[in-house]
């Protein structure tokens, strides 16, 4: 399956680029999470979430920050 260049939007991550792969009906992956940044090197850090919202005009996928685990 190909990969996609999907914008992140909203949350510590806004506006960054970055490849994800792509489910079987070739859309991007529903869901991804990220590792936030902890102050503490020691601590196990947050993992921010993002969720896929749709397709802008000009193609891109957008994925639209819901919140962080631990």
């Amino acid at each position: 399956m190909p990969d996609i260049r999907v914008r992140l939007r909203g949350g510590p991550q806004d506006g960054q680029e970055l490849t994800v792969s792509a489910d079987s009906s070739g859309k991007p992956i529903p869901r991804i999470t990220l590792p936030a940044r902890a102050r503490n090197p020691e601590a196990v850090p947050p993992r921010l979430i993002y969720e896929r919202s749709g397709r802008n005009g000009d193609g891109t996928w957008e994925f639209r920050y819901v919140g962080a685990e631990t």
